[in-house]
C-alpha cells in the first residue's frame, strides 16, 4: 500500500493530476485513523496489570492528538472552518496558530511512551549497546532541526504565517528526539533476537525520520512547488510507519492471548 500510493503519486505529478496533494493528504488521514484504532485495539487486549497498557495508552493518545490536528488542517484545506471560529479574531488566532501545536503535544505523548519502554528495557539489567548502523542514524538525526532552520532562513524569508518558522523548528526538534529513541528501542529489540518488537520500533523510527524530513521539504516549498507533494509523501510514509507498528502490535498481542 505504501509503495503503490507513492508510485501513483509520482505518476500523477508527472502527468499533472490536479489537487494531487489534497488527495494524498486525505489518504494519509484515513491511514492515521486506522493507526489510532489499531493502537487502542491492541491496548484493549492487554491484561489490566500489564505495563504495556499504559505504554500503548500514551501511543494511542499521541496518535489521536495528531489525528485531531490533521482534522483541523483538513478544515483549512477544504475551507470548511466553522463561522463561529473564522469570524472571531481571537478564536481564529487560537484555531490557526495555537492548535498547530497539537502536533508537538502528540509527539511528546509518544515520547513519554518510548522513554517508559526504554526504562523498562534498562531495568532488565541486560547489556544493550548501539550497533554501528544505529549509532550512525543517531548522529544524522540531530542536524535535521538545524537543516530545517537553515532552509527556512533561505526560502521562508517572507511569510504571511507568523510563527510558522518557530513551529517547524520546535516540531522538527521533538520529532528528531522521538525518532532517536525509536532507533534505540529497535536496536535493543534486535539484540534480544529481533522479531515483531524490532519491526514495531523500526517502523516507528522510520515514521519519525520521515516526518522530520517533511519539515525540510516544506521549508523549500516556496521556491520548489514540487516539494509540497514531496512533503505530503513523507507524511504518508509517517502514517504508514505507525500503521505498520500498531498492526504488528495488535497481531502480537492477539497471538499471545490466543496462545494463553
Amino acid at each position: 500500500m505504501w509503495a503503490g500510493v507513492l508510485a501513483a503519486t509520482a505518476v500523477g505529478y508527472w502527468i499533472g493530476v490536479p489537487m494531487l496533494r489534497l488527495a494524498l493528504f486525505l489518504a494519509t488521514l484515513a491511514v492515521e485513523v486506522a493507526a489510532v484504532y489499531l493502537a487502542l485495539a491492541g491496548r484493549a487486549l492487554l491484561a489490566r496489570d500489564d505495563p504495556g497498557r499504559r505504554l500503548w495508552l500514551w501511543i494511542g493518545l499521541g496518535l489521536g492528538l495528531r489525528l485531531i490536528a490533521e482534522l483541523r488542517l483538513a478544515t483549512l484545506y477544504l475551507d470548511i472552518v466553522p463561522n463561529f471560529v473564522a469570524d472571531v479574531p481571537w478564536a481564529w488566532a487560537v484555531y490557526f496558530y495555537g492548535l498547530r501545536y497539537l502536533y508537538t503535544v502528540a509527539d511528546l505523548a509518544l515520547l513519554a511512551a518510548l522513554l517508559a519502554t526504554r526504562r523498562a528495557l534498562l531495568s532488565t539489567g541486560l547489556d544493550f549497546h548501539l550497533r554501528p548502523r544505529d549509532a550512525l542514524l543517531l548522529v544524522l538525526l540531530p542536524p535535521l532541526p538545524v537543516t530545517v532552520y537553515l532552509l527556512q532562513s533561505v526560502f521562508l524569508s517572507i511569510s504571511a504565517d507568523a510563527g510558522l518558522h518557530t513551529f517547524r523548528i520546535i516540531s522538527a526538534s521533538v520529532g528528531a528526539v522521538v525518532s532517536g529513541v525509536c532507533v534505540v528501542l529497535a536496536s535493543a529489540a534486535l539484540q534480544m533476537g529481533g522479531g515483531a518488537w524490532a519491526w514495531i520500533w523500526g517502523a516507528a523510527a522510520v515514521a519519525g525520520i520521515a516526518r522530520a524530513l517533511a519539515f525540510a521539504a516544506a521549508a523549500i516549498a516556496p521556491t520548489f512547488p514540487g516539494a509540497v507533494v514531496l512533503e505530503q509523501a513523507l507524511l504518508w510514509t509517517f502514517a504508514c510507519g505507525w500503521l505498520l507498528a500498531t498492526l504488528l502490535h495488535l497481531r502480537l498481542v492477539t497471538h499471545e492471548r490466543g496462545g494463553a
